[in-house]
């Protein structure tokens, strides 16, 4: 009998990503939005309409309206992210930091054929990042350098180019 060969992939977002993904409406007011995000304990919210993706809500978005003196009553359409940075389920782990460096995002939303499946938030990379540093990598995602791993990293936490 053949030896038995195991397909081993690179770490995905779909391994990684929440799927319990809090959304809202675009006419729902921030005052709402931010008290389902402080209830569900998330960070940021995708904004749906008709089922598509129109946008994000994060604390970032929030906090920007304070400043402006915005109502509680203000809808999110009018504070949320546009044209939101998506991934598929098979994205990398650094393909994700990549694109949310360069974004200048914290709040990634996994898509796959227009629908939304899961969020995968910064926090999730580095807890990813952290263990794979501590524990060597795994044979799965032997083909992420560490020393690069860090540096995305630092370029991450202190914005350096």
């Amino acid at each position: 009998m053949p030896p038995r060969v195991e397909y081993i992939r690179t770490v995905q977002l779909a391994d990684l990503m929440a799927t319990d993904v809090l959304a809202v409406s675009p006419d729902t007011t921030i005052a709402d939005a931010a008290r389902r995000m402080v209830a569900r304990e998330a960070g940021a919210a995708v904004v749906m309409r008709d089922g598509g993706l129109v946008g994000v809500i994060s604390e970032r978005d929030l906090m920007a309206a304070i400043p402006d003196a915005c109502g509680p009553e203000t809808p999110v359409s009018d504070r949320m992210s546009r044209d939101v940075m998506t991934a598929s389920p098979t994205a990398s782990v650094p393909e994700a930091m990549a694109m949310m460096i360069e974004g200048r995002f914290r709040h990634l939303p996994v898509v796959e054929a227009g629908r939304v499946l899961g969020m995968v938030s910064m926090r999730d990379l580095i807890s990813w990042a952290s263990l794979r540093l501590r524990l060597g990598p795994l044979e799965a995602d032997d083909d992420v350098d560490s020393a690069e791993l860090l540096a995305t990293i630092h370029r991450m936490r202190t914005g350096a180019g």
